[in-house]
């Protein structure tokens, strides 16, 4: 539970740190202002949240006591109880008299909120708390405010790694990027492995680093946490459709959008196996769902001499690239038209508008914003993407997975692959 019973200093707008890049001051207005609160907030709970886990860890204890100032109110949480301090005083209304009263404020429905802030008919229907926990909206608003929490902490550095990984074993650009892409991969179709596979993976990689060992090793390390196992075979539960790991007493896989049931699976093992850290399988398996699915799904449809599937181009400047090549010289070198596509699985559709960038190389001659189904199906998620993305880039179609696999279909069709 947190505690506190300090009010804000109405002018304290400090805290916006790294949130200055995601809302420049040039492109704020009434909505963008009252997302900046939104992730203001959500980033501050996140930190309040690793904080208590942390010094929990630390003590060996739950906490109990009421904490002070200085190690509860982060920065990001007083700017964004400052601001929303504003629109309270702006709108005639009484504001939250201390920082209890706003944490039991994140538990509602802003929908419920007595200020109504200018957030999407989507977002205006969630939370920032389910109880003590991050809501899937404060999760995504806090990535994309800060990035120095635990789990954003520990994906950057296996993107690091991983892309120092796939360069150490390779001599020629290309070779780089397979590597990527067969490392990318694995992280998303392995949730939980077995020291036996790592050390597969150590001889397919075999360039040493700095201790003389598989630099992989690290990958490894940073992306998953280690179990001893005091028997040669370990039986993990896990979701039979997205392959998460499961509680032993739990009900369901609680991943967005994934139907999968319970299951069980048996690793052989020497005396350990590895569970990925939370930050990975929630950003980049989880994320990595919707990725895959397209590039299997056309793979299966379209042969390889006439469509050319790329993951990850250019080591994930997007998510896929589609050449169609020419029936009469299907030549991945020089394709008939090239399109782009990426896949993004967000709780906010504005928070996704937001914080969206397209890298523009590789060139594409069509580019796709690609939601999955559970997203593009949730009533007012499109209108409010796309309400949110006018003038921030323009040339970019917003999709759902369906309807993108069928369109590829259909255009190496016209240009004369077949199906």
């Amino acid at each position: 539970m947190i505690h506190s019973n300090v009010s804000p200093d109405a002018d304290d707008l400090s805290g916006a740190g790294s949130l200055q890049e995601t809302f420049p001051s040039s492109e704020i207005t009434n909505t963008t202002s009252d997302y900046l609160i939104v992730t203001l907030l959500a980033t501050g709970l996140a930190a309040i949240k690793a904080n208590q886990v942390q010094r929990d860890a630390d003590r060996g204890v739950i906490s109990t006591r009421r904490l002070s100032r200085s190690d509860l109110l982060p920065a990001p949480w007083r700017a964004g109880f400052a601001r929303l301090w504003w629109r309270f005083q702006q709108a005639g209304l009484t504001a939250p008299e201390d920082d209890l009263t706003l944490f039991e404020l994140c538990r509602t429905p802003f929908v419920e909120w007595d200020v109504q802030l200018e957030l999407s008919a989507t977002d205006r229907e969630a939370s920032l708390l389910d109880g003590d926990e991050l809501s899937e909206l404060a999760r995504e608003a806090a990535k994309l405010g800060v990035r120095d929490v635990e789990a954003d902490f520990v994906e950057e550095q296996s993107f690091a790694v991983l892309k120092a990984v796939a360069a150490m074993n390779a001599t020629t650009d290309d070779q780089v990027q397979a590597n990527y892409e067969l490392l990318r991969r694995f992280l998303i179709d392995h949730t939980v492995i077995s020291d036996k596979q790592v050390r597969e993976l150590m001889r397919r990689f075999p360039a040493p680093g700095a201790n003389g060992q598989p630099y992989v090793q690290s990958l490894i390390d940073t992306a998953y946490e280690r179990h001893h196992s005091p028997t040669p075979t370990v039986t993990v539960r896990c979701c039979d459709g997205c392959g998460n790991p499961l509680p032993v007493d739990g009900a369901r896989c609680g991943t967005a959008g994934c139907a999968g049931a319970p299951a069980t699976r048996e690793l052989r093992v020497f005396d350990a196996y590895f569970a990925q850290h939370r930050g990975v399988r929630r950003y980049i398996h989880d994320a990595g769902l919707l990725e895959v699915r397209l590039h299997d799904t056309l793979r299966a449809a379209l042969p390889e001499h006439v469509v050319f599937l790329q993951p990850w181009p250019g080591r994930d400047a997007f998510d896929l690239l589609v050449a169609f090549l020419d029936p009469a010289d299907p030549d991945p070198r020089r394709p008939v038209e090239v399109w782009g596509a990426d896949g993004k699985d967000h709780a906010s559709p504005s928070l996704l508008a937001i914080g969206f960038r397209w890298k523009h190389h590789p060139r594409c001659d069509r580019r796709f914003l690609v939601l999955p189904m559970h997203r593009a199906r949730q009533l007012g998620y499109v209108r409010d993407l796309e309400t949110e993305l006018e003038g921030r880039d323009r040339g970019v179609k917003v999709i759902n997975e369906e309807e993108f696999v069928r369109l590829v279909i259909a255009r190496a069709q016209q240009i004369g692959g077949g199906a």
